[in-house]
């Protein structure tokens, strides 16, 4: 009898170890993001693919520099064409949050336009994208 009540207590053990571990599932991370906008105001649609980490996560932007006039940003769900969250305008170079809580898992594309069409200085962007 003594046998199986430690089984059981290492069982239980076990499990709550696994229920604490899981927030850190949750965590995203920054990833570089570039890209450059159509003089014409036009929103510009990213080909590359992106996947919110495993245990869900917010998606954040922040930038290091953007076109002379701003820059509007916003992510897509891939599957759906669907907006997800807020759309952020730059600037302010800092973070800023796009979405607060986004399954694990979930595909999505960038899509960004110049905040004014026309003639500029830089029409490109650079930063970092948390998800």
């Amino acid at each position: 009898m003594r046998k199986l009540f430690r089984l059981k207590g290492l069982a239980v053990a076990c499990v709550a170890g696994l229920a604490f571990a899981a927030p850190a599932l949750a965590t995203g991370s920054w990833h570089p993001i570039t890209g450059t906008c159509y003089e014409s105001g036009a929103w510009f649609t990213s080909s590359n693919v992106r996947y919110v980490s495993s245990g869900g996560s917010a998606i954040k932007a922040q930038f290091s520099y953007v076109p002379s006039h701003g820059l509007v940003f916003q992510v897509i769900n891939y599957n759906t064409g669907a907006k997800i969250g807020n759309t952020i305008y730059s600037p302010p170079l800092s973070s800023q949050t796009i979405a607060s809580s986004v399954g694990g898992g979930v595909a999505f594309v960038n899509q960004f336009r110049l905040q004014v069409a026309g003639h500029q200085d830089n029409y490109s962007f650079s930063g970092s994208e948390y998800y």
